[in-house]
């Protein structure tokens, strides 16, 4: 599962931010208390509104990177 959301979540380019200590967005807690299930969350904080492309380009990225896994 995937989310899209547009909040204040940590960057993963952070130095004091990785994988196991990162905070999700609301959806993505949500749906990982209540569903159980692995949750990639990929969160903008630019104060605008996310392109359409660049969702696309997100989503393809990680796509790619679980076709190699």
């Amino acid at each position: 599962v995937l989310t899209v959301e547009g909040n204040w979540a940590d960057r993963l380019e952070d130095e004091l931010v990785d994988e196991d200590n990162r905070r999700y967005s609301p959806l993505a807690m949500m749906l990982r208390s209540r569903y159980l299930v692995d949750v990639d969350c990929w969160s903008e904080a630019r104060g605008q509104p996310i392109k359409p492309g660049t969702v696309c380009n997100a989503i393809r990225e990680r796509l790619e990177r679980e076709e190699r896994r």
